[in-house]
């Protein structure tokens, strides 16, 4: 099955779920929580059931039409659908809370940027020497050596930090917040910290 079938098949479950659900639910339903795990932000049913879809929709048909695309087309198709699967999930918890189940976003959403972030790291070595996508700064872009092996490097960190966050479902709020931005933080550093270095080795 080829990825893009995939892609609108994953896009066409949260469309007819949204259909489906759409008489049931409250004519408000959550869509925005604050660091504390509080609702903090309502919309009408239907917008929130239609926020994810459209989100999908926009992801499958703006970024084919990104610059250098064809470069990273199959692991960039694997990448789309691991996001579109996750967007899938939160869907799916923005319904099952509209119903009124008891749900913990934070234990949803990390969990889910965590896997984004794995899956990414597994295939950073593949990005191709551009400015599209990946670790881009002046010595990256510099040099595609730089990029190579700052990319090659970088992946460890991404892989084992996505790993770390989506552990962290198991760990309680609000320790759980600040796991996700100190990986983020040591992943963002790391990165720049490798482009640096290799930079400058190569200088």
């Amino acid at each position: 099955m080829k990825s893009t079938v995939l892609s609108w098949i994953i896009i066409s479950i949260a469309v007819i779920a949204s259909i489906v659900t759409y008489p049931y639910l409250p004519d408000q339903m959550a869509i925005h929580w604050d660091i504390n795990n509080e609702i903090n932000g309502f919309a009408h049913k239907a917008f929130a059931l239609l926020l994810l879809p459209a989100l999908m929709v926009i992801l499958i048909v703006i970024l084919p039409r990104k610059q250098n695309y064809h470069k990273h087309k199959a692991a960039l198709l694997i990448i789309q659908n691991v996001i579109l699967l996750c967007l899938l999930v939160l869907h799916s918890t923005t319904i099952a809370l509209g119903y009124g189940f008891a749900i913990d976003i934070e234990k949803v959403v990390i969990p889910m940027i965590g896997v984004i972030m794995s899956v990414s790291g597994i295939f950073m070595p593949r990005f191709q020497h551009d400015s599209f996508i990946g670790i881009k700064t002046a010595h990256t872009l510099a040099s595609e050596s730089v990029w190579k092996k700052t990319h090659q490097m970088a992946a460890e960190f991404y892989f084992f930090g996505g790993l770390l966050m989506i552990a962290s479902a198991f760990v309680p709020s609000p320790y759980q917040v600040f796991i996700f931005f100190g990986i983020i933080l040591i992943v963002v550093l790391a990165s720049v910290y490798l482009s640096f270095h290799y930079g400058k080795d190569h200088n």
